[in-house]
Order: structure tokens, then sequence, then C-alpha cells
């Protein structure tokens, strides 16, 4: 099983050998004990993080009318990333603060 944002993904899980270097390895052993998980679960999480963060560079169409998002200031570009980080993470997570520049 494997929580990632507070969603529990059940999978089934394989072994395999994995060469990094020491550097890494010990990035991974800290960051396991500040966060609270095995060394094999922070590892796992790690990399599941970066496939998510790939999925969410991936530029998203928004239909919504220019006027719109000119009283709001933001960008498609920016509206697009905070629904997709909304979704991977949990909407109430998330507010909207556009500054004006």
């Amino acid at each position: 099983m494997l929580v990632i944002f507070n969603w529990v993904i059940s999978m089934s899980t394989i072994q395999f050998n994995l060469r990094v270097p020491k550097e890494l390895k010990d990035k991974i052993d800290k960051a396991s004990a500040e966060s609270g998980r095995s060394i094999n679960a922070e590892a796992v999480y790690r990399m599941e993080r970066s496939f998510i963060q790939e999925e969410l560079s991936v530029p998203m169409n928004v239909m919504f009318d220019d006027d719109w998002f000119e009283a709001t200031g933001l960008t498609k570009e920016e509206f697009g990333s905070f629904v997709k980080m909304a979704v991977h993470s949990g909407v109430s997570q998330y507010k909207v603060d556009k500054k004006d520049d």
C-alpha cells in the first residue's frame, strides 16, 4: 500500500536491485529519518512524486473566457497548474492568491 497526497493506493510490489550514488543514498537516509518513513518507503515516495511532478508540468487547456482570466489576474497556465495541483493533492489544501503587479 502506498500513500501519496493523502490517497491510499493498493499495488502489488516487486523487489529489484538499484544502484545509486552514495550521496543519493545518504540523502534518502536523511529524508527517511526526518519523515518517519522507512528507507524503502521514502525512495518509493520520492520516485512517485517525480512522476506526478512530470505530469503537472504538461500544459493544461482550460476553457474560460479571456475576460475571466483578465478579471482574476491569472494566466491560463497558472490556473491550469493550480487545477492539477488541487486534483493531485486535494482541493481544500490550495487557495489561489494572485498579487497585483
